[in-house]
């Protein structure tokens, strides 16, 4: 298989295989590009300067939910739009924007604060996830970036504040919903992209496997988002990486039964729209 795009990884966050090699082995394949994604402002110096060094290597602004706590959210944003600016030709969207509310509530479980006090601390960090989400909304609208979105027990507060801002240029990244979501995702913005990970290799993911199966190959991209969700037939025996890309192609060809070439490049065509590259 040729042109292949992972549209989302994070090779410097792998453990135990070498960043180097891993970006090399990608690109050995002769395909096309990687994009990897930074989570917060200690993470994007080192991504940047990975795209520095490949001319394949496209990388994103934004913060994940869980890196936001001690942040200012408009100094943050400010500071978003200078490294974009600086970095715009390297820089092709803006992420994360997504609502987590499955670590919150996880993470409260480990403290020895009474439910009250464990009520308030949910709210309050909704609404500065919310408050953070529509921001980055914002300025993706200023600077004409797609949005990469993952929902986290929270689809409904996600899908709320698309319908709200009437934003339409996202991508909803490694996509674990069911097709009802997908479909009510792609009415609101038809052209919007449902990336699939290794999840949809997984035995178990019945109804990600019947959203990929169903929903139109206009609207499919593919991502390994490695180190994590390592694709079947490697699942438990190794961390994932970039060029594994292709085990979830393969997967998203055989649930549909299409010729593996015909999905790939469907697949490389609606990366390669959405991200501009």
């Amino acid at each position: 298989m040729t042109k292949i795009i992972d549209t989302h990884c994070h090779p410097y966050l792998n453990k135990i295989k070498n960043k180097d090699d891993l970006i090399n082995n990608f690109f050995s394949q002769d395909w096309e590009a990687m994009i990897v994604i930074w989570t917060n402002p200690k993470s994007n110096k080192e991504v940047l300067e990975l795209t520095k060094k490949h001319s394949k290597i496209y990388a994103t602004i934004g913060i994940h939910p869980c890196d936001i706590w001690d942040l200012e959210i408009e100094e943050t944003i400010i500071n978003l739009e200078k490294t974009y600016i600086e970095n715009k030709d390297k820089i092709v969207w803006i992420w994360e924007c997504w609502l987590d509310y499955y670590w919150l509530i996880k993470d409260l479980e480990n403290t020895n604060l009474n439910e009250e006090e464990k009520q308030k601390i949910i709210k309050k960090t909704k609404e500065k996830q919310k408050l953070f989400f529509i921001r980055q909304i914002e300025l993706a609208k200023k600077l004409n970036l797609p949005i990469i979105i993952h929902n986290r027990d929270t689809k409904e507060d996600v899908f709320q504040i698309l319908e709200d801002t009437w934003f339409k240029n996202f991508i909803f990244h490694c996509y674990s919903e069911n097709l009802e979501y997908a479909e009510k995702l792609i009415k609101l913005s038809p052209k919007c992209k449902i990336s699939f990970s290794g999840i949809v290799t997984f035995n178990s993911a019945k109804e990600v496997q019947d959203t990929a199966r169903n929903i139109p190959i206009e609207n499919i991209i593919a991502e390994t988002d490695s180190p994590y969700l390592t694709p079947t037939p490697f699942r438990w025996k190794e961390e994932n990486e970039p060029i594994f890309t292709k085990y979830v192609i393969e997967k998203i060809a055989e649930l549909r039964w299409e010729k593996i070439e015909f999905i790939t490049e469907q697949i490389f065509k609606n990366s390669k729209w959405i991200f501009n590259i």
